[in-house]
């Protein structure tokens, strides 16, 4: 009988195991029977972009945090072919939790992303101790958050990783996290660029790949020697190591001795980032791609933007912190340049524009050709498509007089239109 019991128990046992196993494989398990072909090409680029050097608490208050944000945006377009108003950029007062929660999981990447898409996710704040939390949880730190009330307050890491993986769609997701100590917060019960973060709590999902600025045990510092974080400056560098056709491997390689030998040198202690993509599928990521078939951003994300702009900042405490005309969004809606009009272009075809705020389009009777465009949020680029006796889609930018006409229009392909009668 005792044999028995002890049989029944053992394949009981067994039985746990295995459902153990198979429990904890599960995200495996799914993303081998994920469909999507990791040869599709990347349709369109967009960015989430969060910094914050001045919190509402002005003890927690960081040099450059801001600054890493805004550099890192402006490397995005100028170096890595993303669109402007595809930047969704969130700076010290506007960077609130409801306010960066919102943009991740409803507003703006669940509303312009589809899967074919590449995201980049970049936060450039404090992060929590895992021991500053009663249950060992850590935080990434937003505008308005109160150390002594993380869960409340804080974005857990846990939180962040669960919202990108159910609600952004895209199956390319580069999520970067730059968080570090300074003089002013190490008196602020040990915040610190986050440490004791495990980049693979955050690296779920198909195609995620995740740059923490250091390893679990270490701080992450901003220099002594130029306004910026050591990591996001070598990190802007190391991306451009092999020009636009640098990978994510030999980024990575160039950022994770770059910014070891400069702490050391600065410092004397370590620094480390961390790079989590072991579930990246097909080939490996170069962040400078030319997106294949880039979209104009939706009406729905741009009303959503207009909602976000309108929420009233959070009041600084027990700081003297002055606001920032750069703590609005880069991407916020911007007034609508006219379109409206007739145009001569430098292929000698009319083309007579029509406009309703930022749709617009125009036509060529002579040639039963019609066109439907759109007017990006930051009022420079102009998305077409057209049908007719040829059909295509293009890509340009506008140029406006100083009564905000659009007097000129260069499409990506060199065509030039110039307004008549101006």
């Amino acid at each position: 009988m005792a044999t028995r019991a002890r049989n029944l128990f053992s394949i009981l046992n067994l039985l746990f195991l295995v459902f153990v196993m198979i429990f904890a494989n599960y995200p495996a398990i799914a993303q081998e029977e994920d469909n999507f072909d990791p040869r599709t090409p990347i349709t369109d680029k967009w960015a989430l972009v969060v910094g914050i050097s001045k919190f509402a608490r002005s003890n927690l208050n960081l040099k450059y945090a801001a600054k890493d944000a805004d550099d890192f945006k402006q490397f995005l377009v100028n170096k890595c072919h993303f669109s402007p108003d595809h930047i969704l950029s969130l700076e010290n007062e506007k960077a609130t939790k409801d306010n960066i929660m919102e943009v991740l999981g409803d507003s703006w990447l669940p509303r312009v992303a589809i899967e074919s898409d590449l995201v980049v996710i970049f936060f450039s704040s404090h992060g929590s101790p895992s021991d500053m939390d009663v249950a060992g949880v850590n935080y990434v730190v937003a505008h308005d958050t109160n150390p002594d009330k993380l869960f409340t307050t804080g974005i857990s890491i846990q939180n962040l990783a669960n919202t990108i993986k159910e609600r952004v769609k895209s199956k390319r997701v580069l999520i970067i996290l730059d968080a570090c100590h300074s003089g002013g917060a190490s008196s602020s019960k040990g915040l610190i660029r986050t440490a004791n973060v495990d980049a693979a709590q955050i690296a779920q999902g198909t195609g995620h790949a995740v740059i923490c600025s250091s390893a679990k045990s270490e701080s992450s510092w901003e220099s002594k020697n130029y306004k910026n974080g050591v990591f996001t400056h070598t990190l802007i560098e190391s991306f451009q190591t092999n020009g636009s056709n640098t990978k994510l491997s030999e980024a990575f390689g160039k950022l994770k001795t770059g910014v070891q030998s400069q702490v050391a040198a600065e410092r004397g202690v370590s620094q480390t980032p961390v790079l989590e993509a072991s579930r990246w599928k097909g080939d490996e990521l170069v962040l400078a791609i030319t997106p294949a078939s880039p979209r104009p951003v939706p009406e729905q994300a741009l009303e959503g933007l207009k909602s976000l702009e309108s929420k009233p900042v959070v009041a600084a405490s027990n700081t003297s912190v002055e606001s920032s005309n750069k703590t609005t969004q880069a991407s916020a809606p911007s007034a609508i340049p006219d379109i409206s009009g007739d145009f001569l272009g430098s292929n000698g075809l009319k083309y007579s524009y029509w406009q309703k705020e930022r749709k617009c389009g125009w036509n060529m009777p002579q040639f039963g050709v019609k066109g439907d465009c759109s007017i990006s949020a930051d009022g420079k680029t102009l998305y077409s498509s057209w049908t007719g006796f040829i059909s295509g889609k293009s890509t340009a930018a506008l140029e406006c007089d100083e009564n905000g006409r659009v007097v000129k229009i260069t499409v990506t392909d060199g065509t030039v239109l110039e307004r008549l009668n101006k």
